[in-house]
Parts: C-alpha cells; sequence; structure tokens
C-alpha cells in the first residue's frame, strides 16, 4: 500500500507542475494551453483517489484534505473558464490560476 500511495503523490505532484509550467509557458501571450486545464484537473482526481487511500489505510488530516480539495477545484475551474474565454480571460482568473496551484502546494507541505 504505501508503494501504491508514493506512486500517487508523485503523479500527483507531477500534474500540479505541469499545470503550473503551461501557465508559466502561457503567461506571456496570455493564451492558455489546453493541458492546463488537463494537469489540473488530472491533479483533482489523484487527490481524490490519494485521500480514499490514505482513509483506508489510516487517520487522515481531515481539515488538509478539505482544503486542498476546495483549493483544487478552484484551480480546475479557473483554468476551465481560461481554457473557454482564450487569450480575452480576465485578469483575476488569470493570475488565480498560479495562485491556487501555489496555494494547495503550500498546504500540501506546512499544513
Amino acid at each position: 500500500m504505501s508503494f501504491l500511495i508514493s506512486l500517487f503523490v508523485v503523479l500527483h505532484m507531477i500534474c500540479w507542475a505541469v499545470a503550473l509550467g503551461t501557465w508559466v509557458a502561457a503567461a506571456r501571450t496570455r493564451r492558455p494551453n489546453p493541458g492546463m486545464a488537463h494537469a489540473t484537473a488530472g491533479a483533482l482526481v489523484l487527490g481524490i483517489v490519494l485521500a480514499a487511500l490514505v482513509s483506508v489505510g489510516g487517520d487522515p488530516n481531515h481539515m488538509k484534505l478539505g482544503i486542498k480539495l476546495l483549493v483544487s477545484l478552484i484551480a480546475v475551474v479557473l483554468a476551465y473558464v481560461a481554457h473557454k474565454k482564450g487569450p480575452a480571460t480576465p485578469s483575476a482568473v488569470w493570475f488565480g490560476i498560479p495562485t491556487a496551484i501555489i496555494l494547495n502546494i503550500v498546504v500540501a507541505v506546512f499544513v
């Protein structure tokens, strides 16, 4: 079970890295890459699977999981709105994406 959890943690972090990397790559033109929306959705799904695996294996920190779920949902919604709007994405949505991604990582490390 430990290997499976570690594998999903690695995949989860790779998805967040891809999402942030595609945002950085598109930051100059503000033309969102569809991979950003898909990577955030993949990180959300992998996070839910991880939460289920941790819940089966032990006593999870429900506050941390709830905060991460909420921030992940916000990141996914913002990424899909940016994908839908294209270069006309409002600044609040555009800069909310990396903010949500970094906040999710900060919560994962420090909470």
